[in-house]
């Protein structure tokens, strides 16, 4: 299984054995990152323009599972633990915010005068 973003709003998955298409999403806003959850494979979180990152289990596709709220700007980067049960967002916001995976709001959040710059 394959993920992408592309500038068209969308997320797709695809079968890389197949080397086919299986489904699209289309978001509100575009999206700049995307990651997997290594505990729990059927899920993954995208970082969005809009300052949110969404949780989407892959078999229900119409509504996101979890938004992850914070960030004032976009969304860089998003990775998660091995564990599975947290992930790290970076932002345009000159911030990096570390979320539980069950959780909408960041636990921490780290901002420095070098991240400023």
């Amino acid at each position: 299984m394959l993920l992408a973003t592309s500038l068209d709003r969308g997320v797709m998955l695809f079968d890389i054995k197949s080397n086919s298409s299986l489904r699209k999403l289309l978001l509100k806003n575009k999206s700049s990152a995307i990651c997997w959850n290594p505990y729990e494979p059927i899920n993954f979180t995208v970082g969005n323009e809009d300052g949110n990152a969404y949780t989407f289990d892959m078999r229900k596709l119409e509504q996101a599972k979890m938004i992850h709220k914070d960030h004032i700007s976009g969304i860089l980067d998003i990775d998660y633990a091995p564990t599975g049960k947290e992930f790290v967002t970076g932002g345009f916001d000159k911030s990096i915010r570390i979320f539980k995976s069950t959780e909408g709001r960041s636990r921490e959040v780290y901002h420095t005068k070098r991240m400023q710059q």
